[in-house]
């Protein structure tokens, strides 16, 4: 398998960004345990044979501009060590210090030319300026001229109202991923920026259930359609998505139902979720009442195409 959904918790980060602001994001109110040796052990029992490791929420949110540009800058070196270290086991998105642009352009420019980064990794929001604001249109122009990836995580919602003592990752990160991706559609952003490639986190939270919705709720609304001219399920049918906490049939059969099985990547989100993430995912997959077929293009054949690099 490919994971597209594998986070890093290096030290130097955790200690930077804060313990509580990194645990306030989680659904067990406890700091991870995470190793670089940890996450090979845990690869090689659920069969990973490559894992693309990304910064989760918070990212840099807690830092002023300066610090989150160094931290960024220290915590992509350290992710191209650990691959460089570990040939064929780990890739990375580069992490960016957004909302601060300029230096966010530079690290695009150093994680792809020195780095070799697989493509970067944003929240679904950076400081309440969600990803369809006009905020981002020199780094998308940048991640478009390089035909890019950008994996899109979660983050708890610039407004937020909590329910029945659940986590922000339980209901809020889910429904913050809606929101973003229907912001990028109706902003236009993937009409004004068609060559960047976007994955969207758990399986694109309530998308899969509302997009009904949302194309009979905005069929009459002018200012919105004219930037999507063949509708709303054809903007979704160009975004992928991993399937991180979400391999209930219900939920992928919807999405696949939505945008094609070949929008979906396979992703663990270790070392958050439950203990033994990344077997259970894995078996998660493998209990999936579908064809052999689609379940390898799960585990990895839609991201060697995406990723050719990990081809087997």
């Amino acid at each position: 398998m490919i994971d597209v959904h594998h986070h890093i918790l290096p030290a130097r980060y955790v200690q930077e960004v804060g313990e509580a602001f990194i645990t306030a994001q989680g659904s067990s109110a406890r700091l991870p345990s995470w190793s670089v040796e940890g996450a090979l052990q845990g690869m090689d029992a659920a069969g990973i044979r490559t894992a693309i490791n990304s910064i989760s929420a918070p990212g840099f949110a807690p830092l002023a501009a300066a610090p989150a540009a160094a931290l960024a800058r220290w915590c992509n070196e350290f992710a191209a060590q650990v691959g460089a270290d570990h040939p064929g086991r780990f890739g990375f998105f580069a992490a960016l210090p957004l909302p601060d642009i300029d230096a966010s352009l530079r690290e695009v420019e150093h994680g792809f030319d020195r780095l070799g980064a697989d493509g970067v990794c944003v929240l679904t929001h950076h400081g309440g300026h969600y990803l369809g604001s006009a905020l981002y249109d020199p780094l998308y122009e940048e991640l478009d001229r390089r035909g890019a990836v950008v994996f899109v995580h979660p983050t708890t919602p610039a407004n937020m109202q909590l329910v029945a003592g659940l986590s922000p990752s339980t209901l809020e990160f889910p429904f913050d991923t809606t929101r973003a991706i229907a912001d990028i559609v109706f902003a236009g952003v993937l009409t004004r920026y068609p060559r960047i490639r976007w994955i969207f986190s758990h399986a694109g939270g309530a998308i899969p259930f509302l997009a009904g919705r949302v194309e009979l709720l905005t069929t009459n609304k002018p200012a919105l359609r004219d930037r999507i001219p063949q509708g709303f399920p054809a903007e979704l049918r160009k975004l992928y998505f991993d399937c991180a906490l979400s391999l209930s049939p219900t939920t992928l059969d919807a999405l696949v139902a939505e945008v094609g099985m070949d929008r979906l990547l396979f992703g663990s989100d270790y070392p958050f979720g439950p203990k033994d993430q990344m077997t259970t995912a894995a078996r998660g997959l493998a209990a999936l009442p579908w064809s052999e077929d689609r379940k390898q293009q799960l585990r990895s054949g839609n991201a060697e195409l995406l990723f050719p690099r990990w081809r087997a």
